[in-house]
């Protein structure tokens, strides 16, 4: 948005303000492009463009160690409620224009693929053919945040062993790390595979996975350090890259869409995540939110993931902590 912020003081844009919260979060200038779906010159320039309104460093890029100033810590709360309220503005402006139809805003996590979800979400639009269903991207503690804030109705994330007394937790499937591979690969002919396996393979990293961390950490406790050759946050730009051959990818088995590869599930160790729909504790539900829960507990609730590459029964582990 080019709609400038004025009640800071300063001329600040709102993209701007966007592109430093995100850097905020990542510390790292290419992972912050990424989330915000631009170039890291067009990001690195708007950030100057902050600094030179306030006067001074927001962030100091250090080759091992880019941190905020003290001046980007001071201002870093006041931008991040100049970005709340333009978008609880946003949000109110589009409910007032759509004030004729209900709406019911989704959260969920960007890691989760749609092939678990889409037959809930087809019966639910079947079923209220009155509401529009609105899903929205952004990490847990983002989606936390909004759902406390009534900007969503609902989230979906992966569920957490400390939960927060404020949310009311559902239960849904259970999803396992699979490795991706082009057709003809070596491991098209193997049950699983190995995380040692992946020691001399060339991996391309979906950088919008909450389980890369753990991954890339089990590797290297197994003494290897994986061979990234690629990292994007487009899972379909990272699907279309391995089916050409450029290499393999680890990524949860609900986003496999592509055809033209093959998934295997990890092994020693095996990676799986429970995802869960999540409420606000104790706020009613609209009636399009309870069909919603309804129909998702419905299909998901408390069930094993399918068995869609092998028929072993997998334990939920704690990422390999």
């Amino acid at each position: 948005m080019t709609v400038c912020a004025y009640s800071i003081g300063v001329r600040v844009q709102l993209h701007q303000i966007r592109y430093f919260m995100a850097l905020c979060e990542t510390l790292n200038f290419a992972r912050a492009a990424e989330l915000c779906h631009v170039s890291q010159p067009s990001l690195t320039r708007a950030v100057q463009k902050l600094e030179q309104e306030f006067g001074g460093l927001l962030i100091r890029r250090e080759r091992q160690l880019t941190h905020l100033t003290e001046l980007g810590e001071l201002v870093r709360p006041m931008l991040q409620e100049v970005l709340s309220h333009s978008l609880h503005v946003k949000a109110a402006a589009q409910r007032h224009l759509d004030r004729t139809r209900a709406v019911l805003r989704l959260g969920i996590v960007p890691s989760i693929g749609p092939v678990r979800l889409a037959p809930c979400i087809t019966q639910f639009c079947a079923e209220n053919v009155d509401v529009e269903l609105t899903l929205a991207e952004a990490p847990s503690p983002r989606l936390a945040d909004l759902l406390l804030a009534e900007d969503l109705d609902l989230t979906i994330v992966s569920h957490t062993d400390r939960p927060d007394k404020r949310f009311r937790y559902y239960l849904l499937y259970r999803e396992r790390i699979v490795i991706f591979a082009p057709k003809g690969h070596r491991f098209e002919h193997v049950e699983a595979v190995r995380l040692s396996d992946l020691q001399n393979e060339n991996l391309l990293l979906c950088t919008n996975c909450d389980m890369n961390e753990a991954l890339l950490e089990n590797c290297r406790k197994q003494g290897f350090e994986p061979r990234i050759i690629y990292r994007s946050a487009r899972e379909d730009w990272v699907q279309v890259m391995v089916a050409s051959g450029f290499g393999v990818a680890a990524m949860p088995e609900f986003t496999h869409t592509d055809i033209t590869t093959v998934a295997r599930p990890l092994a020693e160790p095996e990676f799986v995540r429970q995802l869960s729909l999540v409420a606000v504790a104790g706020r009613p539900h609209s009636s399009a939110a309870a069909s919603l829960i309804r129909i998702i507990r419905a299909h998901c609730g408390h069930v094993e993931s399918t068995p869609t590459y092998s028929e072993r029964r997998l334990p939920l582990v704690s990422y390999g902590r």
